[in-house]
């Protein structure tokens, strides 16, 4: 699939912040993305629950995790602009 990197930021930023429609984190993990350093961003937020495991089984992973995620979306978002 072909994606942004505004689309990827926005969609991290939105899962985190909840802020995102009730779908978009399922698509975004679900599908590749044609980009080779997206989809390793995409890969990355894939493997943060293993790496950062959830405090309740609620949760998708721990807040260090998601910090790490707000931080990928930054970087993102710093070099679109």
């Amino acid at each position: 699939m072909k994606r942004t990197r505004e689309e990827v930021a926005n969609t991290i930023e939105g899962f985190v912040n909840g802020t995102g429609k009730q779908w978009d984190w399922d698509g975004f993990t679900s599908i590749r993305i044609d980009d080779p350093e997206l989809e390793k961003i995409r890969q990355r937020c894939i493997s943060v629950r293993d790496e950062f495991p959830p405090d309740k089984a609620t949760d998708y992973c721990s807040p260090a995790g998601m910090e790490m995620m707000r931080k990928l979306a930054g970087e993102l978002t710093a070099r679109a602009a």
